[in-house]
């Protein structure tokens, strides 16, 4: 068998009030099982760090990730798929990643996945270069990330995203969107278009609730055109996934998307403000190496 040689990958900026003992606790189970750990703390817009510190320490082979969806996010693009055994030990604000995944949430019970879980195959999701776990938000989403990345709030926890898309949701005018899915093209009015790989966003709302983080196809949901009044009636069926009952929603599968240019629209990525189209996405199946419960 081969040899743990484990990297626990912090984010002390996600969850600061707690990570330490979290951490404390964490390796002190590692010691308790007799496995030793190396430790690097990330620093925001540090891409290409993490990678060179990889690069100079061949013999780690496993990753717990003591973070939110954006750490997440940087350990995939900062690793080659499936390259390393990736453990989550949730420590963010949201952590919408993990629930597409294994869906497990209690942190010690995740310590004791990562400590003993066996392995599974998720896929990662593809937006032009960049990988993603959970998915791409195109329209009001992307706009709730952007207003939060504004107010200098890049680790909001579920709360500031909640006021956020209250303050915003009934002023804000549908765009224009063209894309294509698996090269047949649409043009819609919309208010929300999601591309997702997991189901959940934002702390808990439930965008996509077919989707399935190991089928091979990335799930689309958009909500057409709808009146401002209407959107606060209907808010809390984006928190259950019961969204899918409304006419103004549809949802299509595919293993390939674009979405044409637009200046009007603006996209988050895992959460982490991304820009504006154009998009190119697809898929990479069984791209992520996860410890999931027995």
């Amino acid at each position: 068998m081969e040899l743990r040689q484990i990297l626990i990958v912090v984010n002390p900026a996600s969850g600061k009030s707690t990570y330490e003992d979290k951490l404390r606790h964490l390796r002190q189970r590692m010691e308790d099982q007799g496995l030793h750990s190396q430790l690097y703390f990330t620093e925001f817009n540090n891409n290409g760090s993490l990678r060179k510190y990889l690069n100079d320490h061949p013999e780690i082979n496993e990753i717990f990730i003591m973070g939110g969806d954006g750490t997440v996010n940087h350990v995939v693009n900062e690793t080659n798929p499936g390259e390393y055994t990736l453990a989550i030990v949730s420590n963010g604000t949201g952590n919408d990643s993990i629930k597409s995944l294994h869906g497990v949430l209690d942190f010690e019970k995740q310590v004791e996945i990562a400590l003993h879980g066996k392995m599974a195959y998720f896929d990662l999701g593809i937006c032009n270069t960049r990988y993603f776990v959970n998915g791409v938000g195109v329209g009001f989403d992307g706009e709730v990330v952007r207003q939060m990345y504004l107010k200098g709030n890049k680790q909001g926890n579920h709360l500031d995203y909640l006021f956020t898309v209250l303050k915003i949701v009934g002023g804000y005018k549908e765009k224009s969107i063209t894309f294509t899915v698996d090269a047949t093209q649409f043009t819609r009015e919309v208010l929300l278009f999601t591309i997702s790989n997991g189901t959940t966003f934002g702390g808990g709302f439930v965008i996509n609730p077919f989707a399935r983080a190991n089928d091979g196809l990335l799930d689309i949901c958009l909500i057409n055109t709808i009146a401002p009044w209407k959107r606060f009636l209907h808010l809390p069926k984006l928190k259950n996934g019961d969204h899918y009952l409304l006419k103004e929603t549809e949802f299509f599968t595919a293993s390939s998307i674009t979405v044409a240019p637009s200046a009007q629209l603006v996209a988050h990525l895992d959460g982490e403000f991304l820009g504006h189209p154009p998009f190119t996405f697809s898929i990479h199946k069984n791209g992520l190496k996860l410890r999931v419960p027995l």
